[in-house]
């Protein structure tokens, strides 16, 4: 354990305690900036209940109701002194938020709180993008943050670009992700407590909402099992408001049988472990926190070359055509009928995360945002 300088006390606020790439993210810093001697306390924008909430009282953090007002537009962008009340009897040294939009809840209750030190991470400008409110709105709200983190370089160019967010605000810090767990020494355990034989597994793990695409994803592996006398599962761990889309596909297809809806899971490991390859068939992405975990266990990704999706998984597994169905049903044949292949791509994308996303090393960057000290 290493024991950082200067003693920290800080809130992660979460957008809420249900499983998201950005929730396990924050989640995972806040542990990790725990265990190098800050004081942690955790809370979210929407609500502390969800799967993610049993995770605080594992690591021992505990998790803070801010009671966020809803009712007025005053309450709604953080003009609420009893907000601003319990802020400030926290006697917090710095806040991180997720999501620039958070600042429209915190932000300015935050100032007035007197915290010393307001940073936020931006994960995707897909949202800035497709909302000119929410552009406006992050127009005049970046200044109420002392730095703006990015997970890759593509979104710091949008903020600066299209946000008019100043550079010398912007740090550039990908996700990291903790090498001791993302293991699958227990592999062929998890597959027999699954009920997995000797076929290959395709995981998609994640929100089942519009942006993902999972109907399609479905809908292409399918197919390609449909062309191929060689065993395959597709497991999809997650929820969302197009599961009963994608249940019905299967339902309707001689080779449904094959999906697997696993449901929400607070541990995803055990089911990872069991895979073959991580499939993803998003619209948009930033930096996928399950295809880093999967790659962490030593799987290829499959997935679209959208966001940081390409940077990542370029010559460690197959990047699709974003929106091409026949591109997603390849690769699934390829990395069906070539196992050797995906195994080695898989060791490439293992060896990659291990050498540059040590959650560690990512930790000590945010400690030394969160205590003000930039260089």
């Amino acid at each position: 354990m290493t024991t950082s300088p200067q003693r920290l006390r800080v809130l992660e606020v979460l957008y809420s305690f249900r499983i998201g790439g950005s929730e396990v993210m924050g989640l995972e810093l806040a542990r990790q900036l725990a265990e190098q001697g800050a004081d942690v306390l955790v809370s979210a924008i929407d609500g502390i209940d969800g799967p993610l909430r049993e995770r605080c009282a594992a690591y021992g953090l505990p998790v803070v109701n801010l009671r966020i007002p809803a009712a007025s537009p005053l309450g709604r962008n953080g003009y609420n002194l009893s907000l601003i009340r319990r802020l400030r009897d926290l006697q917090l040294d710095a806040i991180h938020l997720q999501h620039l939009v958070s600042l429209n809840k915190l932000g300015i209750a935050a100032r007035l709180a007197g915290i010393g030190r307001i940073i936020v991470t931006e994960h995707s400008e897909a949202g800035l993008r497709d909302s000119l409110a929410g552009r406006l709105r992050a127009r005049i709200n970046w200044r109420l943050a002392h730095h703006i983190t990015v997970i890759h370089q593509g979104i710091a160019d949008y903020l600066v670009q299209k946000v008019g967010v100043s550079r010398s605000r912007l740090a550039v810090i990908p996700l990291g992700i903790d090498i001791r767990h993302w293991h699958r020494t227990d592999r062929e355990d998890c597959r027999r407590t699954l009920g997995i034989g000797r076929e290959t597994v395709f995981i998609f793990v994640g929100r089942i909402a519009a942006v993902k695409n999972v109907p399609e994803l479905v809908s292409a592996f399918l197919e390609a099992r449909s062309r191929t006398q060689l065993a395959a599962t597709l497991l999809i761990v997650g929820d969302g408001a197009e599961l009963p889309r994608c249940r019905a596909l299967a339902a309707s297809h001689p080779c449904g049988g094959d999906v697997k809806f696993v449901g929400e899971r607070s541990d995803t490991r055990p089911y990872l472990a069991a895979a073959d390859a991580l499939v993803l068939n998003s619209r948009w992405e930033g930096t996928p926190r399950a295809l880093l975990e999967g790659m962490c266990m030593g799987l290829p990704g499959i997935c679209p070359a959208v966001g940081g999706v390409a940077a990542l998984l370029q010559g460690r597994g197959w990047l699709t055509d974003p929106g091409s169905r026949a591109s997603l049903v390849g690769a699934f044949l390829d990395a069906l009928g070539d196992p050797d292949k995906a195994h080695r791509l898989g060791a490439l994308a293992r060896g990659h995360v291990m050498q540059t996303r040590d959650a560690q090393a990512i930790a000590r960057s945010y400690h030394r945002l969160l205590v003000g000290n930039e260089a």
